[in-house]
């Protein structure tokens, strides 16, 4: 296993053999270039501010948000989520981490995506989740377990069954909670 930044191991499923990436919200535009392999939860997407920066009205409301500075993970759908409800300023970063720094020093008014990856960043760089104000959920989708087109099918029949194997015997559970996950 090896992490890199997401673009790069987007970009690494498409040139690479048998690589897999995690984790993945299955779209429509991405259907077509990764082999699902495994579907591992449901996320909900949240916009993210600096506590008290913003009005919590205003974290509440995306048309509010729309017209202020957001940042949102590059590689990812965010982007083109909020263009298409008309956010008019929309920059990227590298990572999620990246992204919560930005907020924290006052250079962009928001993030948007996962929450359960932004309260886990929340917590990085000497931070505190209690330093953010989440919003309510705007979206939700799927994560998966995304692997090249190389996969067959028996191979993403092994990983689901390893998956199965992992929640019965109760070690998805025990990550979950080691990551402040809810299990779903």
């Amino acid at each position: 296993m090896e992490f890199y930044p997401w673009q790069r191991a987007l970009a690494l499923t498409g040139v690479l053999p048998r690589t897999a990436v995690v984790p993945l919200t299955r779209t429509p535009e991405r259907e077509p270039h990764y082999r699902w392999l495994v579907r591992l939860r449901q996320q909900h997407f949240v916009f993210v501010a600096r506590h008290g920066s913003i009005d919590p009205r205003t974290l509440r409301d995306p048309a509010a948000l729309a017209r202020r500075p957001v940042v949102v993970l590059r590689g990812s759908p965010h982007r083109r989520t909020l263009q298409e409800m008309n956010f008019r300023s929309v920059a990227e970063c590298a990572s999620v981490r990246e992204c919560m720094r930005m907020v924290s020093k006052g250079l962009a008014d928001a993030t948007y995506g996962g929450e359960d990856i932004h309260r886990y960043a929340a917590n990085a760089d000497g931070n505190r989740e209690a330093d953010f104000d989440f919003g309510p959920v705007v979206r939700s989708g799927d994560v998966w377990l995304g692997g090249s087109l190389d996969f067959g099918e028996d191979e993403a029949r092994k990983w689901r069954a390893a998956y199965e194997a992992l929640r019965a015997d109760g070690t998805l559970a025990r990550i979950e909670r080691k990551y402040g996950l809810a299990g779903n």
